[in-house]
């Protein structure tokens, strides 16, 4: 493990960004589609799904103090299991980390650049990211600390430019709002991004102090990001037009006058943006090559780094466009997502609890 410590605040902007990342691109129209003028209630009890399940990594944390996410694995289920499944860990880095790199790609690509091919974004992004794995976790969480100040303001900022779009009867559509059903239809947002964070636990040994609010209060904070952001893109472009936009984020800031000056806004509010989707990279680069030279004991992190770039670039082609991937997200993620957020997470927790057990009763 890095040698190093992180102060509570340091955790909390990681946290943050780790959060927000991607779902402001990904999330805002599917949930709106889905639950109506409700989606931003989506995002809030994704909040407290994520805070629950948080609760429960950190109370594991607590339990092997000092220890890393494969380190527990490790000293839980032995060398053989506990490695298998490390390499799971392993593989599910990296495929947040292919996923990730697609979405900044195709962000870019239907947004801005139309003419580049995704390949050199997707280069371009991972190179940056795999330097940022090998200069280590410290250096990308004063990353952090400098991002999430700065994209707070300038996101938030501008809205208020757009508040005079405002239509309160957006929210009053006729449409009646079942719960369970709602929940069922948009579990993929408790999942996205609220389950990868079990991620972060590669690092909560670095955390000397108050790791439970700095975890907690980024999850929280970023979450209500989230939720707020929703609320306004349905007060601002209604519910119709935001469910049958691919980005409705963009719209609102394509669509934002200042004055004559100022032209072309859209593009650099994303690409503020786009500094919380890098952090978010680099941190979960960062993990899956600290993983993969702790299950197998190699001491250079750029012998790791620089071939899984290719690694990582290669496998954010998996899907064909936009669509697929929007596919498998609203279907098949959670699913996917619930063993490594929940399910071995419960297995480590119980396997501690009888391990316990055992030796009071020898002792």
């Amino acid at each position: 493990m890095e040698q190093t410590s992180l102060s509570p605040f340091q955790m909390f902007c990681v946290v943050t960004c780790f959060v927000v990342g991607t779902t402001f691109i990904m999330l805002p129209n599917a949930t709106i589609a889905d639950a109506k003028q409700f989606g931003w209630l989506v995002h809030v009890w994704g909040v407290v799904f994520g805070l629950l399940v948080g609760m429960l990594w950190i109370y594991i944390s607590g339990k092997h103090p000092g220890l890393t996410l494969v380190q527990i694995l490790n000293r839980v289920f032995g060398k053989y299991a506990g490695g298998a499944i490390s390499v799971c860990y392993i593989v599910f880095f990296i495929q947040i980390a292919a996923w990730v790199t697609r979405n900044i790609s195709d962000y870019m690509h239907v947004t801005m650049m139309p003419r580049t091919p995704p390949t050199v974004f997707h280069l371009m992004t991972l190179g940056v990211c795999a330097y940022a794995a090998v200069k280590g976790i410290r250096s990308i969480s004063l990353v952090s600390l400098f991002v999430v100040p700065y994209i707070s303001v300038s996101f938030w900022l501008p809205y208020t430019v757009m508040l005079n779009e405002w239509e309160w009867r957006n929210f009053h559509i006729p449409n009646d709002f079942h719960f369970w059903p709602v929940l069922a239809e948009t579990r993929y947002a408790l999942g996205f991004p609220f389950l990868e964070t079990v991620a972060c636990m590669m690092i909560f040994p670095m955390v000397r102090s108050k790791l439970k609010a700095s975890v907690l209060g980024g999850t929280a904070f970023g979450g209500i990001q989230i939720a707020l952001s929703i609320f306004f893109a349905i007060g601002i472009l209604g519910v119709y037009r935001s469910s049958h936009l691919l980005y409705p984020k963009y719209t609102i800031f394509r669509e934002m006058e200042f004055s004559s000056f100022f032209e072309h806004l859209e593009s650099i509010i994303s690409i503020n943006v786009l500094l919380v989707v890098f952090v978010k990279l680099s941190v979960i680069y960062y993990f899956a090559v600290t993983a993969i030279c702790q299950v197998f004991s190699v001491q250079n992190r750029a012998l790791v780094a620089v071939p899984l770039l290719g690694i990582i670039s290669a496998y954010s082609l998996l899907f064909s466009n936009i669509a697929e991937n929007a596919v498998w997200i609203h279907d098949y993620l959670f699913i996917y997502y619930v063993p490594f957020g929940i399910g071995f997470p419960v297995l480590i927790l119980l396997f501690t609890w009888l391990r316990k057990g055992r030796g009071e009763r020898a002792s």
